[in-house]
């Protein structure tokens, strides 16, 4: 069952706490090692975290020298990253999907999207990819993460595969560059997988980068 007047992030901030600990023990070196090519290469580069939890994913990149906007909509998750995991290149906001009002016509060289599209809903997931795609530079990259399984409905959770998530990005300037196979999960439960997707912004003016990988990177 579902929490009653639930958002997506009701759930999370009922057990803001639970899901903080849960995922502050996993990294970003071994959960993301697959996007880690596609990092920005200046240190001072625009990053942006949407749906950004526990802020570990933040922080990391905040660590790498970028100037981070961590987007996040559970306000209690929000404050526990602020007071765990704060650093001086993070900026913090309360704000989600389809609209990120909040961050107006910026731009960024870099958009992370981990374990956030089940949550979106089926009707929003255009407007979503559109909106995420207004808030990157040409070339630039969106590294985004795929649940696949059966949908937690207690977390107002739908399906996701990657056809359909791919039909919307074809709708939209973002362009597929690397396609992960299916992916254990990193807190060991069986029935779900994870595949990583990598897009890039009207990608024929750009280059890949030059790490190895086979093209159309299905690896």
């Amino acid at each position: 069952m579902t929490l009653k007047n639930s958002t997506p992030w009701a759930s999370y901030d009922a057990e803001s706490v639970k899901y903080f600990d849960i995922y502050s023990k996993l990294y970003f070196s071994n959960i993301h090692r697959q996007f880690i090519r596609f990092l920005p290469e200046s240190p001072n580069a625009k990053v942006l975290d949407i749906g950004s939890g526990s802020g570990r994913d933040a922080l990391s990149l905040a660590r790498r020298g970028y100037q981070v906007t961590a987007v996040e909509p559970s306000e209690k998750m929000l404050t526990l990253a602020k007071t765990k995991n704060n650093h001086k290149n993070i900026t913090w906001l309360t704000d989600c999907l389809p609209d990120l009002s909040s961050l107006n016509n910026n731009t960024y060289d870099f958009v992370l999207m981990s374990a956030i599209w089940m949550h979106i809903k089926p009707h929003e997931r255009k407007s979503s990819l559109k909106r995420i795609s207004s808030l990157l530079k040409e070339g630039s990259y969106l590294a985004i993460t795929l649940r696949i399984g059966t949908p937690d409905l207690s977390r107002m959770m739908y399906p996701v595969s990657e056809e359909e998530f791919l039909t919307r990005s074809f709708e939209t300037s973002l362009d597929p560059i690397y396609i992960s196979k299916e992916i254990k999960d990193s807190l060991n439960r069986n029935e779900v997988m994870w595949k990583k997707i990598v897009l890039q912004k009207n990608k024929k003016t750009y280059s890949i980068p030059t790490e190895p990988a086979n093209k159309l990177y299905k690896i």
